[in-house]
């Protein structure tokens, strides 16, 4: 639990385990975010009755792919659930993530907007395609980083929606896929997975209203499986390096509005740095 207040709460969810959302849940995985939640709060009788309710998802307002790790909100009452569902749909609630993308993203490419198509209860991968859901991905270049011929880009994200695997998909489709995604970069699976155990993709903040109308913030640094990999790369150039050292120590973990875009000159300033 990282944030614990009267009627709301943040979950770190580490990677491999599922925020299922009952009727809808395809996978028969026994790590369900769910079952932590009913076993944290259980339900009974006039308290907590929302996290045994699949009707409203157990509590649990937006979802994290499995094999990546984040924070994840979830309400303790229906009039919390209600009012973060208002929030969620307004836009109001803010979700940043960190990616590590193949290629050397261009710092001017800001944003992704595509429309991205997926199939309920269904195992297939989401698409871009005109029929799809209109979909938004923001994102910051922060840092690029090479491990022998191989480029890569430390990426900052915030969704303005939340489809299935919304931003592996947008940068798969821009040509910059995640690093060890089997879904959408099969391509590099396999030799991703010789330095990096799992997709590199985290959700390090979350911001929202609580019932007094204050705004909370929580952020949550890089689990150490993903420290480990990115400890692997050379950094290009001295601000990427520094980037590098900040993500590593756990430092400065900023709103997405507060990074600093990697500049153009600041992308090629120099050798690899060790």
């Amino acid at each position: 639990v990282a944030l614990d207040s009267s009627d709301r709460l943040v979950l770190f969810k580490p990677p491999g385990w599922e925020v299922d959302y009952g009727i809808e849940t395809v996978s028969d995985s026994e790590r369900k975010l769910s079952m932590y939640l009913r076993a944290l709060l259980p339900p009974r009788p006039g308290r907590w009755h929302i996290t045994g309710d699949a009707g409203y998802t157990f509590g649990l307002l937006h979802r994290l792919d499995v094999p990546s790790s984040g924070l994840v909100l979830a309400a303790k009452t229906y009039a919390a659930y209600l009012d973060l569902r208002l929030q969620l749909n307004a836009g109001l609630i803010e979700r940043d993530y960190i990616v590590l993308c193949h290629g050397s993203v261009p710092p001017d490419l800001t944003e992704v907007n595509a429309p991205v198509h997926w199939v309920k209860k269904s195992r297939e991968p989401s698409a871009v395609l005109p029929k799809g859901k209109p979909s938004r991905t923001m994102l910051k270049v922060l840092a690029h980083l090479s491990l022998g011929s191989q480029d890569f880009s430390l990426v900052a994200l915030r969704i303005a929606t939340g489809r299935q695997h919304q931003i592996r998909v947008h940068m798969a489709h821009v040509g910059y896929p995640t690093v060890c995604d089997g879904k959408y970069a099969e391509g590099s699976f396999e030799v991703d997975r010789q330095w990096c155990p799992r997709n590199f993709l985290h959700r390090y903040r979350l911001a929202f209203q609580d019932r007094e109308l204050c705004t909370r913030e929580v952020v949550m640094p890089l689990p150490d499986d993903l420290k480990i990999a990115l400890r692997q790369l050379s950094a290009k150039g001295r601000h990427s390096a520094e980037v590098q050292h900040r993500w590593l120590r756990g430092l400065d973990l900023l709103s997405w509005e507060q990074m600093q875009t990697l500049s153009m000159s600041a992308s090629d300033d120099g050798m690899p740095l060790a």
